[in-house]
């Protein structure tokens, strides 16, 4: 049996559906525990239990009372920041209530493509895993904001993996600002994990592998093709993607964040992309929501439309049942132009 914890609020909740979807169709064992961070959340998964079985659902309440120390950070700190700081508490206290023999921790854009069970293999020898950025070349200055992404861990129930998350909470109640701290060398939840190699001497294993933990900020180290039916990156089976910064700005627009860390973007790439918005877009009208409800909580963006769009550039632009890749840097004026008519009107932002 494979253990997970994911936490979201409504604006993910459609996202949340994609990663059980894909966990659901790898054939293993798994049970997975939901920290739900609104009643909204809560509400669905408790109306829908004969469609989730595998899933254990927590309130967050639940979790807050029995850490006075997490619940009292609310006042001091915004809510992306005390969702940062749910980082370390949530793993330790499902390995506490329930005496797992361990758990993963995941973020809920997250889609797997293949079974991650070798990973979980690694616990025989390790009591800690984690996933490295393994920035590109292009992007390899943000090491700065951490070596480690927070979105894949593995925390064993043993002496080590509980003094490790006790520790990380420790540190992240104390401080979780969302901000990069050059002098004490701090970054929200995620620069704590640099230290982790030294400290836990010969406990932590590091994904440096070419099919998990693939992302926007490293993707551009990879080839990601469609072979049978099985994406594949560098000619091995993905394992799992990490859809960070997708998100729509519209109706019709979705960014991708791509400008950001200068992805040259090929057709497997998109091809990747295209099936995962049919996912989420799949799961919206399920649930009978938009996908343009979810709201930025980190960084609020009242500009116009146009402006976004032409920013971000490389973007997505959904056409009925169509997600159509546009690079509208490249794109034809004249083209552009009836496309910003028709779909990028200021009342429709």
């Amino acid at each position: 049996m494979i253990y997970f914890t994911t936490f979201f609020d409504k604006n993910y909740l459609s996202r949340g559906l994609v990663l059980f979807d894909s966990l659901s169709k790898l054939n293993e064992q798994y049970k997975l525990f939901l920290l739900c961070l609104d009643s909204d959340v809560y509400d669905f998964f408790d109306q829908n239990k004969n469609m989730f079985s595998d899933i254990v659902l927590i309130k967050l309440s639940e979790l807050e009372e029995e850490d006075s120390l997490l619940k009292g950070c609310k006042s001091n700190r915004s809510i992306v920041e005390y969702y940062f700081t749910l980082s370390p508490c949530l793993p330790l206290f499902l390995l506490n209530k329930y005496n797992l023999p361990h758990i993963c921790s995941l973020d809920a854009d997250i889609k797997f493509y293949s079974s991650p069970k070798v990973i979980f293999e690694s616990l025989e020898e390790y009591s800690i895993i984690i996933t490295p950025h393994k920035f590109s070349k292009e992007n390899f200055n943000l090491v700065e904001w951490g070596k480690y992404n927070v979105s894949f861990q593995i925390f064993k129930n043993n002496a080590i993996g509980v003094k490790c998350l006790t520790k990380w909470r420790s540190q992240c109640i104390d401080w979780c600002k969302d901000v990069l701290d050059t002098e004490s060398n701090r970054f929200a939840d995620q620069k704590y994990l640099d230290t982790w190699l030294v400290d836990y001497k010969g406990s932590v294993k590091v994904l440096n592998d070419s099919t998990s933990g693939i992302a926007p900020w490293n993707v551009g180290d990879f080839q990601i093709n469609l072979e049978n039916e099985q994406f594949m990156s560098n000619s091995e089976p993905l394992v799992f993607y990490h859809f960070h910064h997708l998100k729509a700005i519209s109706k019709y627009w979705f960014s991708t964040g791509f400008h950001i860390y200068n992805v040259k973007v090929s057709e497997g790439l998109k091809h990747l992309y295209r099936d995962y918005l049919c996912d989420v877009g799949n799961k919206n009208k399920f649930l009978k929501q938009d996908f343009s409800v979810v709201v930025n909580l980190r960084k609020p963006d009242s500009r116009n439309l146009r402006v976004k769009l032409l920013e971000e550039n490389q973007v997505f632009l959904k056409i009925r049942n169509l997600n159509v890749f546009f690079d509208l840097k490249k794109t034809n004026r004249l083209l552009k132009f009836f496309i910003f008519k028709i779909y990028a009107k200021v009342n429709r932002n």
